[in-house]
C-alpha cells in the first residue's frame, strides 16, 4: 500500500504528533495547528480512511487517532528516511521496546496463571485496553 496526497500528509502529521506527545491526535487539533486547507469534516474523512486501512485506531469514541502496529510498520518502512531518527535515539528506543516486550510477556504469564480460563488473545486485548485507555502519563484517568 502506498499512500499519496493529503491522506499521507495527515498520516505523517498524526504519527509525528503522537511521537511528540503520546496522545491521540484529532481533526480539530490538525485544523488548528496545520494549514491543510480543508475542513475538519474532510480531515475526519481522511482519518476514517486511514483507520479503514488499519494504519490508525481510535482508542476513544470522541477522541483522536493513534498509529496501529500496521501504521507504525508503514511509517518506518515507507515514510521514514534512514536518518529520520538519530542512531542514539534508535538504540535507546530499541532498549525501551525490549523492556516493554519483556514486561508485557511477564504480565501476560502472570495474568494467565490467575485467569487460566482466559485466552491469550483476550489477555492481550485486556492489557492493551488497561495500559492505553485507562492511564494517561501514569495517572489513572
Amino acid at each position: 500500500m502506498n499512500l499519496e496526497g493529503r491522506p499521507k500528509e495527515i498520516f505523517v502529521i498524526v504519527v509525528g504528533e503522537f511521537i511528540k506527545t503520546a496522545r491521540p491526535v484529532g481533526s480539530e487539533f490538525l485544523v488548528e495547528n496545520y494549514d491543510l486547507e480543508v475542513s475538519s469534516a474532510t480531515i475526519r474523512n481522511d482519518l476514517a480512511f486511514l483507520e479503514d486501512l488499519g494504519f490508525l485506531a481510535k482508542p476513544h469514541t470522541s477522541g483522536g487517532r493513534v498509529p496501529t502496529v500496521d501504521g507504525w510498520r508503514y511509517f518506518m518502512e515507507e515514510v521514514c528516511e534512514p536518518s529520520f531518527f538519530p542512531e542514539t535515539e534508535m538504540v535507546k528506543f530499541r532498549g525501551l521496546v525490549a523492556d516493554l516486550v519483556t514486561a508485557s510477556a511477564k504480565l501476560r504469564r502472570c495474568a494467565s496463571e490467575i485467569f487460566p480460563e482466559m485466552s491469550e488473545e483476550f489477555l492481550k486485548k485486556f492489557l492493551i485496553e488497561k495500559i492505553f485507555n485507562e492511564y494517561d502519563d501514569g495517572r489513572k484517568k
